[in-house]
């Protein structure tokens, strides 16, 4: 469950295809889906590495929401399954706002098993910031996992 990793390894190459593509969106919100190999326990905590990004369409055309669109999806988790990959991170871009949840992110999060990732570009260079979302006494509280250049 890439939920428990503490740090998430992401290739510059990933980084860039990831920016690239959310920086295409604009000025509306970018999606896409990362697929990472399975977590592993080391003696620094545990780390998953990301594999592959799948761009998604934001359906929405919004430059505050997005609903990424249900056949990239379908696409995403059938490239994850034959390459025996699972959802690392779900991606969106913040276009004028920081690299952090927003209340609606938090809100209709419905994958608590993978981390969040947002990319902001309010300032540049772009920021990407990944998020766990964990439910405690029926709250959700967020908190940063570390990307790591890998």
């Amino acid at each position: 469950m890439m939920s428990r990793v503490d740090r998430f390894i992401l290739s510059e190459a990933l980084r860039t295809e990831v920016l690239v593509h959310l920086l295409d969106c604009a000025p509306n919100e970018g999606a896409g889906m990362i697929g990472a190999h399975s977590p592993q326990e080391t003696d620094y905590g545990t780390i998953a590495r990301a594999a592959v990004f799948v761009p998604g369409r934001n359906t929405d055309f919004s430059p505050t929401h997005y609903t990424m669109d249900p056949l990239d999806v379908i696409r995403a988790f059938r490239l994850f399954r034959e390459q025996g990959l699972e959802l690392g991170a779900i991606v969106h871009s913040h276009i004028a706002s920081p690299a952090t949840p927003s209340v609606t992110d938090v809100r209709e999060w419905n994958y608590p098993e993978a981390m969040m990732m947002i990319a902001s570009f309010a300032h540049q260079p772009p920021e990407l910031r990944a998020w766990r979302i964990v439910e405690q006494d029926r709250l959700s509280r967020v908190q940063r996992i570390v990307i790591e250049n890998g």
